[in-house]
């Protein structure tokens, strides 16, 4: 069945409080019923004043957001839910200034909970993109002139659209790095079989070749780019204009953050009404996240 966009009016009669947030997710942790960890009994009662359940047959009481990002936070579960719902529904990015102001939270609080989430997306993607086929390759730079950060850019070529996208920052800004390259091609394409890529010139992209894949090289220019790697400079463009246009712009160390969630809304743009679901789902199965500044 065809999930529909969930709107701000539904967000809100769904997500009351914090009840409503911790049945949510011990909903997606036990899709099936509670099961005891300790001793696999499938009945338990949730402790109403903790966010807990107790085992029926042996009292072993298991934390409803342990092991998700969610375990000992001090923000209320509600707000860490339209925040993820903010981020979900807004394929344009959210400013950690402007839902701070529209949930009445402290800045740094917000700004901290997005780069968690971001780490989530990241996360996520990195289990479950792999690249295949027509692969078009290239470096991209973003900063200003004094301090421009060089982006390895991979994107499917899939039925005469773009497919998946990946985007990682490699250093060596005198030369293209090759290590850099072999290690995202490692990590992002599907290396059990030969795959085809599309690149400029440049040395560095021998990378793949000399990993078994088949490398079309072209001249670097203007009219061999639009028409080659057409798909990879249509997403660099519209990565720019996400950063710029929500951010402002970001530093050179955080960049690959917000690369990270641009790729992870452009890897699902054709799922947008599941966005807020893969989301939250994302959040429940992924770990505690200590960000460190």
């Amino acid at each position: 069945m065809k999930q529909e966009f969930l709107s701000v009016f539904e967000f809100n009669q769904r997500y009351r409080n914090e009840d409503d947030c911790l049945q949510a997710i011990a909903k997606m942790r036990w899709p099936n019923g509670f099961i005891c960890p300790s001793c696999q009994h499938d009945d338990g009662y949730r402790l109403s004043r903790r966010r807990v359940i107790e085992c029926a047959l042996c009292k072993h009481q298991t934390s409803i957001t342990a092991g998700t990002i969610f375990h000992k936070t001090r923000v209320p579960l509600l707000k860490w839910f339209w925040l993820i719902f903010f981020v979900a529904q807004d394929k344009g990015g959210a400013s950690a200034l402007r839902l701070s102001k529209q949930l009445d939270m402290y800045f740094r609080t917000v700004w901290h909970i997005l780069h968690k989430l971001r780490k989530v997306m990241s996360k996520r993607d990195n289990e479950v993109i792999r690249l295949s086929t027509l692969i078009q390759m290239d470096e991209a730079y973003f900063g200003g002139p004094k301090r421009k950060t060089q982006v390895l850019v991979m994107v499917e070529e899939e039925k005469g659209r773009a497919g998946n996208l990946v985007m990682k920052k490699i250093f060596g800004q005198k030369v293209p790095s090759g290590p850099g390259i072999k290690k995202a091609i490692e990590a992002h394409v599907d290396n059990e079989s030969s795959q085809h890529f599309v690149a400029d010139c440049a040395w560095a992209h021998s990378a793949p070749t000399k990993m078994g894949h088949t490398v079309k090289t072209h001249k670097s220019t203007p009219e061999s780019a639009s028409k080659d790697l057409g798909w990879l400079h249509l997403a660099v463009s519209l990565a720019k204009t996400f950063i710029l246009g929500t951010y402002h712009g970001v530093s050179k160390k955080y960049l690959q953050s917000y690369l990270d969630e641009f790729c992870y809304r452009f890897n699902r743009r054709f799922k947008e009404s599941q966005l807020h679901d893969s989301l939250l789902r994302a959040c429940i199965y992924s770990p505690p996240v200590n960000y460190l500044l």
